[in-house]
């Protein structure tokens, strides 16, 4: 029983996308840290497992939603695979999603709110958004950049995280038109109406280099402000303008479902740079 047994455990961990949970539990927490201090404790705490358990129902909705799309472009999904059922998956979803919303409760009103409301959005995003032009890329980046706004709230600052928010919404809107890029072929079967899908790769691409103009425009704002330091932009210099730069000549010259995959992965990890140049500030 036990090989069984850590079979599924890992199949549902796989379904969870532990590097996107770690993305958001940290969001919080810097949020927080940023916002005026980790206290109280138990906010933080509380707000870092929702986010998190949030993290990972939208994660499982989207897999029980695109698990025909999946079997076209990554049939090593757990869903997609037959490692986990329809059934399994609404449960754990289902599961994730009411702790979520009893953490949020648990801290006060306006969180279990937000925690409510994104919940949903996300949930649609998945059922309906992500097919459509650009709403769908919208969807995630808004629900993205309201972690920072999530985390600040936690202990009473949430205008302190303006800036970072704003940071999150457009680094995530080039990710997510990126990655529709890179399932247009099973998105085009499956019947998504996604950017690329609609417009092509060069469009897709212009309007990527647009969003990381206007995501580069603004993270030298709070500088010029002396909102943020010179730590904070000599961290943005030298550990994002690059790799924006790297996807956007890589996505234009070679812009193969493999690749634009690798250049996704480079994007989410370059996020922690993200989180420790503010984190400097």
């Amino acid at each position: 029983m036990t090989g069984p047994t850590n079979s599924k455990i890992s199949a549902f961990a796989r379904l969870s996308r532990p590097v996107n949970v770690l993305i958001a539990c940290l969001t919080i927490i810097v949020a927080a840290q940023l916002a005026g201090g980790l206290m109280p404790l138990q906010n933080v705490i509380f707000a870092a497992l929702s986010a998190s358990l949030i993290t990972i129902g939208a994660n499982v909705i989207n897999d029980y939603f695109d698990v025909t799309i999946d079997r076209i472009n990554k049939p090593h999904r757990p869903l997609a695979s037959g490692e986990i059922s329809a059934h399994e998956a609404l449960i754990y979803f289902g599961v994730v999603y009411l702790l979520a919303w009893i953490f949020a409760i648990l801290i006060s009103p306006p969180m279990f709110f937000i925690a409510f409301i994104f919940a949903l959005l996300l949930y649609f995003y998945s059922y309906r958004l992500k097919r459509t032009v650009l709403w769908g890329n919208l969807a995630v980046s808004l629900s993205t950049a309201v972690a920072f706004i999530y985390g600040g709230l936690a202990v009473h600052n949430f205008r302190a995280m303006l800036f970072p928010a704003g940071f999150a919404f457009f680094f995530h809107l080039g990710r997510e038109i990126l990655k529709d890029m890179q399932d247009v072929v099973g998105d085009h079967r499956g019947g998504a109406l996604t950017f690329p899908v609609k417009y092509g790769f060069q469009a897709a691409i212009k309007l990527v280099v647009l969003d990381f103009i206007l995501l580069i425009i603004l993270t030298i704002i709070p500088y010029i402000l002396d909102v943020y330091s010179i730590k904070y932009f000599i961290t943005v210099l030298f550990g994002i303008y690059p790799v924006l730069l790297y996807v956007l000549m890589n996505a234009w010259k070679n812009p193969g479902a493999s690749r634009l995959g690798m250049l996704s992965n480079l994007l989410k990890a370059d996020m922690v740079i993200g989180l420790l140049a503010i984190y400097v500030s």
